[in-house]
């Protein structure tokens, strides 16, 4: 026989795990921020300051322009 008291309300489901911070697999959070060289397949030497880097590109201001670089043609990143 059922009863006719009220039952409890189940307490609500915790609105979730809090944002974990962006971890990169090529190590552009040590280097994203700073005065960078980096060192393109043919040869030349980009100095200027990383902004931001995503999977395949990499965003780097050099004398006041923005330059994006595809990192398939990046061979070193140096910090200074």
């Amino acid at each position: 026989m059922p009863s006719n008291t009220p039952q409890p309300r189940p307490l609500p489901k915790p609105q979730g795990r809090p944002p974990r911070p962006v971890k990169h697999s090529d190590f552009s959070e040590e280097y994203v921020g700073h005065v960078v060289s980096i060192t393109l397949i043919n040869g030349t030497v980009i100095r200027g300051m990383l902004i931001e880097s995503r999977k395949f590109w990499v965003k780097i201001i050099v004398d006041g322009r923005v330059h994006y670089i595809n990192k398939a043609h990046v061979v070193e990143v140096t910090l200074g």
